[in-house]
């Protein structure tokens, strides 16, 4: 389940109106996508994450590590890296493991080592177990399901989209969201818009998937409910009646006991192309403002955050 949902692009205080989107942008009218348009913030996120990835194999929770260090039985030993990606290493203590290479974990233990304790210390750190990795592709493919991504290389986007069957044929090919973990090891998640996706173009607009990412394709023709309700997913706006954001909620089985009803977060694709996000306070429309409840449109995508309060 989605914990926490930081959009891409600065919400809006005020929620949307209809005037301020052209439905036709959203695929009612026409069955071609308007040219996306670029996403800054999602690009350079995107860039400074591929950097990071050619640096080397990033650690995830799960795996099994072997750290042996020279002449020193007792600091030598294999181990899970846990959940919280961290461990407690004999004589100097903790070690972040998550998100960082093998060189990178080697050179902190030595130097920690050699600080206080060994003279040139000699330290190697291996793999012995790569931990199964998950990617969940959902919406509008051929077939929504989670599944297993190669352990020791990544997979990009369209391939991980083939695995699942490819495109269905209302696709909103170049609306694509991923909702990932905002570094390797975070529990915070944060929502990369895709639209820069060319399936005819080279791996520089393919970006790598990374274990536990959500790979959420919009379609044309649904409007979508993710995180805190109690049935997420697809539900179609009808041509001869609209949907508005809290009878979409109501749809998916309604808030569950730990949304923040108050923050309920809208992505839509504006008259450019380009994705806008907005804050929607639900609390308010159910409390006795009906009027303040926004009507939604084909591919906007609703997401209800967790309440921390």
């Amino acid at each position: 389940m989605l914990a926490i949902l930081t959009s891409c692009g600065g919400p809006s205080g005020n929620a949307p109106t209809p005037s301020d989107f052209d439905p036709a942008a959203a695929g009612v009218a026409s069955s071609e996508e308007p040219a996306p348009a670029r996403d800054a913030a999602s690009e350079e996120l995107l860039a400074r994450q591929a950097k990071r990835l050619t640096a080397g194999y990033p650690v995830f929770a799960g795996d099994e590590l072997r750290f042996d260090v020279m002449g020193q039985a007792d600091l030598s030993f294999a181990i899970r890296v846990p959940a919280d990606g961290a461990i407690h290493y004999p004589l100097i203590g903790r070690v972040a493991l998550a998100g960082r290479t093998l060189e990178e974990i080697r050179a902190e233990v030595r130097e920690r080592l050699e600080k206080d304790y060994l003279v040139a210390a000699q330290v190697t750190v291996q793999v012995r177990e790569y931990s199964k990795k998950r990617v969940y592709v959902l919406g509008a493919v051929a077939h929504p399901m989670e599944y297993e991504a190669p352990s020791a290389k990544f997979t990009t986007l369209l391939q991980m989209i083939s695995q699942a069957g490819g495109f269905a044929a209302d696709a909103a090919k170049h609306g694509v969201i991923i909702y990932r973990p905002r570094e390797i090891g975070s529990p915070d998640r944060v929502a990369i818009s895709v639209s820069a996706l060319r399936v005819q173009e080279g791996r520089d607009r393919d970006p790598v998937v990374l274990p536990d990412d959500i790979v959420f394709v919009p379609s044309r023709e649904n409007v979508y409910v993710l995180g805190q309700v109690a049935r997420p997913g697809s539900f179609v706006v009808g041509a001869d009646h609209g949907l508005t954001a809290s009878q979409a909620v109501s749809l998916a089985g309604g808030f569950t006991r730990i949304a923040d009803e108050s923050s309920v977060r809208l992505i839509r694709r504006s008259t450019d192309g380009s994705k806008k996000s907005f804050v929607i306070d639900l609390a308010r429309v159910v409390g006795g403002h009906p009027g303040e409840d926004v009507p939604l449109q084909p591919g906007d995508v609703l997401f209800v955050p967790e309440s921390f309060f």
